[in-house]
């Protein structure tokens, strides 16, 4: 464990922007609900000459898999000597990479400003 006073600091610093972030967000989201009911109101669309265009989208159902739940399937078709069938399904595997990044995990019951 360390304490490093420039490490507190810089932490502070991003728990701050962190809760400034929210804040707006929530006043987003609170503006976005509002424009919606106006658009709504207006009949589902709106266009503001140069500035944007406002509509109302039709829900959806998106569908996705479970991929524990699939991994799972696979290992069962080989146990089950179907090890074509998994292997159809293996191919259809796509791989991304993601950066690796910093996590901050918050200590519970401690206020950002209370860790130095």
């Amino acid at each position: 464990m360390t304490n490093d006073p420039a490490m507190i600091d810089i932490y502070q610093t991003i728990a701050a922007l962190d809760d400034q972030i929210a804040c707006l967000n929530a006043e987003r989201e609170q503006a976005r609900t509002t424009l919606s009911g106006l658009v709504e109101a207006a009949g589902g669309k709106v266009i503001l000459d140069g500035v944007a265009t406002m509509e109302i989208t039709r829900p959806a159902i998106v569908m996705s898999y479970d991929r524990a739940g699939l991994e799972a399937l696979v290992r069962k078709l080989v146990a089950n000597g179907r090890g074509g069938i998994a292997e159809m399904i293996e191919k259809q595997r796509k791989q991304h990479h993601r950066a690796g990044s910093l996590r901050i995990t918050k200590t519970r019951g401690i206020a950002p400003n209370e860790a130095a």
